[in-house]
């Protein structure tokens, strides 16, 4: 059993790699939208839809991030429920891991996409002194 637990575990890390590459390069197009417009000294209206792009990347990031720490925490505790069957790493994987489901991503995670909200909303509505 503790090897299916694993295999899913190894199966679930890819698509997580995945996610992580697509909020990336979201946080990348809403940043370049936001250049493209300051650039062009775009409209109220065009600032605002970027404004609110950017905090659905920001928004988006946040529940994938979350759900990509959850990922972990329900292997985590599966490899617990094995009990004394549980090998040593599956154990110590546990003690890491296990226990509660995550409300919101870690520190470095926020850091990570409040920095890229603000990359793509600050320059819409903060001119650059020249």
């Amino acid at each position: 059993m503790e090897s299916e637990i694993w295999a899913s575990f190894q199966a679930s890390r890819g698509a997580n790699a995945t996610l992580f590459i697509g909020i990336v390069i979201a946080i990348w197009v809403a940043a370049r939208f936001a250049s493209v417009l300051v650039e062009k000294d775009a409209p109220l209206l065009g600032r605002v839809l970027s404004s609110i792009f950017s905090l659905s990347v920001l928004l988006f990031g946040w529940n994938m991030t979350t759900n990509i720490m959850n990922q972990w925490t329900v292997h985590a505790n599966a490899l617990g429920g094995l009990g004394e069957n549980a090998s040593e790493i599956a154990k110590g994987f546990t003690a890491t891991y296990g226990g509660e489901y995550a409300t919101m991503p870690d520190p470095i995670g926020i850091a990570f996409l409040v920095s890229g909200f603000l990359i793509a909303f600050l320059p819409l509505w903060v001119k650059a002194k020249k």
